[in-house]
């Protein structure tokens, strides 16, 4: 049985929870402005979507046997929202969710919410996406990170523009958006700093303790401290023999061809790096420029392990870039920020 939006829902389900939260705070900005609504569901729809919000008002409009004095027209429109905590939308409920449309309504869209981690998402779901098409259906994939960033826009100058800033902390307290954008992977580089000051760090994609979490910034660690800090652009993963190159994590936009080619030059630099290709694959991290830091351990002995995570450390201090981030962490030691492991 359904149940209104309401500020005072009795969901239990972390799930129904956030489904409600989505659709107060879309309710909330109709009831506020149906310009800035329709404004906003365009914006997630995206460019091509035919959605007018209300009534459209006309003077001297041509029909098919008559041109009347003024016209109101409000064209049919039905949005429906598949929302999940997790990536885990399946063919079955989906077609399903399309077959729901009546077809009489003249735009159908259908949106899959939740905190997508991974890029290249219109892709997961092109299938899915054509068989909508066939129906007349419009079916988008949008993270929550999106969709909270267009409310934020729309928000803009109300009375209610609180409210998405609770919305965004609610999200983020619950781990609805992407912790890569906030995470520092420290990685032990002292043979390898001529790399990284050029850009570049590699080592073998064979698993275990070269695993990586994707991560927007890279710490260089050489003697008990970690050096200089460097945005990710992307990580690749190039095939023994060079048979192929794929992209792990495209943190930057780049074009996809550029960075494989990038990443085949960097390769072939180093005549060790050529003899490991021609052994094993390799994990290839782009890095951007590197900014000067002193962020130390403060225990006895190296790392224990070739890398260290620091979770969240740049949504703590505030910092948006890898050279802020490298100016305030420049003087203080790990322990200070062993609680974001905890």
């Amino acid at each position: 049985m359904s149940k209104p939006i309401s500020l005072f829902a009795d969901y239990h389900q972390p799930e129904n929870i956030l489904t409600n939260h989505c659709g107060l705070v879309m309710k909330l900005l109709y009831e506020e402005s149906p310009k800035r609504f329709q404004e906003f569901l365009v914006t997630i729809a995206g460019s091509g979507t035919d959605l007018v919000v209300g009534p459209v008002f006309n003077q001297q409009s041509k029909g098919k046997n008559s041109i009347p004095d003024l016209t109101i027209v409000q064209n049919s429109f039905s949005v429906f929202f598949e929302v999940k905590r997790t990536n885990w939308f399946y063919d079955e409920q989906l077609i399903n969710h399309i077959k729901g449309f009546n077809k009489s309504i003249q735009t159908k869209i259908l949106f899959l919410l939740c905190n997508f981690e991974e890029d290249n998402i219109s892709e997961q779901v092109k299938e899915s996406v054509q068989k909508a098409k066939e129906d007349g259906v419009v079916l988008q994939p949008l993270s929550l990170e999106n969709f909270v960033d267009a409310l934020e826009n729309s928000y803009q100058n109300t009375s209610l523009s609180y409210l998405v800033e609770e919305f965004r902390e609610f999200l983020d307290r619950n781990n609805y958006l992407p912790k890569w954008k906030y995470l520092l992977d420290v990685v032990s580089s002292s043979g390898t700093l001529h790399e990284v000051n050029d850009g570049v760090y590699m080592c073998p994609n064979s698993g275990g303790a070269y695993t990586h979490q994707r991560a927007k910034y890279f710490g260089a660690y050489s003697d008990k401290a970690v050096r200089t800090i460097h945005e990710i652009r992307a990580v690749l993963v190039v095939e023994k023999g060079l048979k192929s190159v794929s992209i792990s994590w495209n943190n930057s936009g780049e074009s996809e061809e550029l960075l494989k080619l990038e990443t085949l030059n960097k390769i072939n630099q180093w005549s060790n790096r050529i003899e490991e290709i021609n052994a094993y694959d390799l994990q290839v991290f782009l890095l951007s420029e590197g900014f000067e830091t002193y962020f130390y351990k403060q225990t006895s002995g190296g790392m224990l392990q070739s890398k260290k995570y620091f979770r969240e450390i740049a949504a703590v201090l505030k910092a948006d870039t890898a050279q802020e981030l490298a100016q305030k962490l420049n003087n203080h030691n790990w322990g200070e920020f062993d609680y974001l492991n905890q």
